[in-house]
């Protein structure tokens, strides 16, 4: 990031990263964040900043519709004894916005009120005064009990301290990550990881229904041939996904050891007989597209395609997606009131085609999988909305 002309003032800071406070110069000052060592401007806005005064700069969002705030954080009153003040900033696009909860370890968010309630993306709430000590973290949608955010352990806040929140997307359409930001001399701070992830099965294989067990508990039942489950909820990090036959329950017939990132949604995709079962595992993106489009990918989940290009509207997008692998995202042009497409699928390399799927409708701001799944004249089709 750069200030106006001069060299930058941070240089090389990833996703998820931090600085403290930086010595700057007052005044109307532009700000320009760019990518790729300078070669891309995301962003370049012009922004006052009073003398003696400390301010937050967040940038979020996809790198496509990147976005900033600048919140004041200084000359704020110091909160009582016993207590801690602490703001919430919403920037993860969860809709009809998220309720904060500060509980003791463990503690039943059924029965208690949270925090702070309905803070909206984009904005920020005010200070409210919380008794100060070692506290879990959890945050739901607005309204609602269902855990989107959990710290999975306590988290201390010191007395007469300020402190501000920052929810943020990593790819979950539902899940969020945490930035606990203090307000005090330097601009300390750190990254509270989420304790949760999601995953949700594609069963693209001929065994017929399926029974998936997460280290060894039975996590979803009976997913049909080219059915897609919903997304579960698990603990995040490396779990044992275990893939049964739900008429002869017992015997695992694939076993799959996939890392699952904290905040983030994975799908496994099952393909091949009983005997040969294969597992694909991606890691899907569902932040919401950039404005105008719908993010949408392709798996090539049939075992008797060794290669398909794939074509969006008679033209191709994607050559040579061999057998259990899926295409990158593509941003295709589509209207909120949803815009038709077709997709097909020939054999690579060829003109031969191996699945036409005419009238697909895609809306914009969504994000979408296309399967292909099964063999021969069973061959078929899934198109999945993710978020």
């Amino acid at each position: 990031m750069t200030l106006d002309t001069g060299a930058p003032v941070v240089t090389g800071l990833g996703f998820q990263q931090l600085t403290q406070y930086l010595n700057v110069d007052p005044g109307t000052r532009e700000f320009k964040v760019s990518v790729d060592g300078g070669v891309t401007t995301l962003l370049d806005t012009s922004l006052g900043l009073a003398t003696g005064t400390d301010y937050t700069f967040i940038v979020f969002g996809p790198v496509e519709a990147a976005n900033t705030v600048l919140e004041l954080d200084t000359h704020l009153p110091i909160p009582n004894g016993g207590f801690f003040s602490l703001r919430f900033i919403d920037l993860a696009a969860i809709s009809g916005g998220i309720d904060v909860y500060l509980t003791p370890l463990g503690a039943d968010i059924s029965a208690t009120a949270p925090v702070i309630a309905n803070a909206t993306y984009g904005g920020t709430t005010v200070f409210v005064p919380v008794t100060a000590g070692n506290l879990q973290l959890r945050v739901t949608p607005n309204g609602t009990k269902e855990v989107v955010f959990d710290s999975g352990t306590t988290l201390s806040f010191a007395d007469k301290t300020l402190v501000q929140a920052v929810a943020f997307g990593k790819g979950s359409g539902k899940l969020v990550n945490v930035a606990i930001l203090n307000l005090d001399q330097d601009g300390t701070g750190q990254i509270v990881d989420n304790l949760l992830a999601e995953f949700k099965l594609t069963n693209a294989s001929s065994v017929g229904p399926l029974n998936v067990f997460v280290d060894g508990t039975l996590a979803l039942a009976n997913v049909p041939f080219a059915g897609v489950s919903n997304y579960v909820k698990v603990v995040a990090g490396t779990r044992t996904i275990s893939i049964q036959s739900a008429a002869t329950p017992g015997a695992n017939l694939l076993t799959l050891t996939p890392s699952l990132a904290p905040a983030t949604d994975t799908s496994i995709v099952v393909s091949g007989p009983a005997g040969a079962l294969q597992g694909l595992v991606l890691t899907d993106n569902n932040l919401p597209s950039a404005a105008g489009h719908a993010r949408v990918r392709f798996v090539n989940a049939s075992p008797d395609l060794a290669s398909v290009d794939v074509y969006v509207n008679f033209v191709k997008l994607f050559s040579a997606v061999t057998s259990n692998s899926a295409s990158p995202y593509a941003e295709l042009a589509a209207d909120v009131t949803g815009t038709a497409y077709e997709f097909d699928f020939n054999i690579a390399g060829t003109t031969t085609p191996a699945l036409m799927l005419p009238n697909v409708l895609i809306v914009a701001g969504k994000t979408y999988t296309v399967y292909v799944v099964g063999q021969g004249a069973a061959r078929q089709g899934v198109v999945v909305g993710d978020n």
